[in-house]
């Protein structure tokens, strides 16, 4: 009888008030207007925290290019690295423009 119930508990994805990654699904439940960008693997990074345009950061490697629906406000074609210094964020360029975005993460 507790197995079905310890199989379910443990099938559940990290959300608001639980730790670890958030799929985009749970992103857009906890902020429909979110600004994401999603990763082939399934990692979703979202834009706005003041704290990530305070640290000092230096583009590191190369991670993706924006496909068609990947991002929610980047154009086609917007390069994303990894900072070097912390790699849950990601450095987004395109047009001259810069924004940052971090790995979307239960509390």
């Amino acid at each position: 009888m507790m197995l079905p119930v310890i199989s379910l508990l443990s099938a559940c994805s990290p959300g608001a008030g639980e730790g670890g990654l958030l799929n985009l699904r749970q992103v857009l439940t906890m902020n429909p207007d979110a600004e994401y960008v999603e990763l082939e693997n399934g990692d979703v990074y979202t834009h706005g925290a003041e704290w990530v345009y305070e640290k000092s950061l230096t583009k590191g490697a190369k991670v993706a290019e924006v496909e068609k629906g990947m991002a929610s406000d980047l154009p086609v074609g917007t390069i994303l690295y990894e900072s070097k210094e912390i790699p849950a964020i990601l450095i987004a360029e395109y047009d001259g423009k810069t924004k940052r975005y971090h790995l979307a993460m239960g509390e």
